[in-house]
């Protein structure tokens, strides 16, 4: 099975941009976009920024505009866990240094954070990337059978 994906990799990490299923369970799956931060030594930290479709959408037009007009722009996650509030940050970025300018998308959740730069090309794809899984993610099973899909707790 080919499943798409677009990786991002860095001096020392990387982002990597592809499908994902949200399984909640007893419940119908849905579609998502996972993008999954990494350092790239071995054991290091990783963190998961899990988008819903129209959140793909949106990373296209923030990176978008960041890359016509420089800035920055910011997505926000918070939901409750069982030790607390947990709050993640997913952000795109124009800057300069030595009078060049480059592109990063970093990811910050409480302490961590992890920072990927990225050439504009490869700045650019992702956002085309992330606008076709906004489409091709938007989709939810049919609750119809009323039975469990094998090997997972969807409907």
């Amino acid at each position: 099975m080919k499943v798409p994906q677009f990786t991002i990799y860095a001096k020392s990490a990387g982002v990597e941009i592809s499908p994902y299923e949200k399984r909640p369970e007893g419940k119908a799956c849905e579609g998502r976009i996972s993008l999954r931060f990494f350092k790239i030594a071995s054991g290091a930290l990783q963190l998961r920024f899990v988008a819903e479709p129209w959140e793909g959408f949106e990373l296209f037009r923030m990176i978008n505009k960041v890359f016509l007009e420089g800035g920055r722009e910011t997505l926000t996650h918070k939901f409750e866990a069982s030790d607390g509030e947990i709050v993640s940050k997913l952000t795109v970025e124009k800057y300069e240094r030595n009078n060049k300018a480059g592109y990063a998308l970093i990811i910050q959740r409480g302490n961590d954070s992890i920072n990927v730069s990225a050439s504009a090309s490869h700045f650019l794809y992702a956002a085309e990337f992330l606008k076709h899984l906004s489409i091709t993610e938007a989709w939810m099973e049919q609750e119809g059978t009323g039975k469990k899909k094998p090997g997972t707790g969807c409907i």
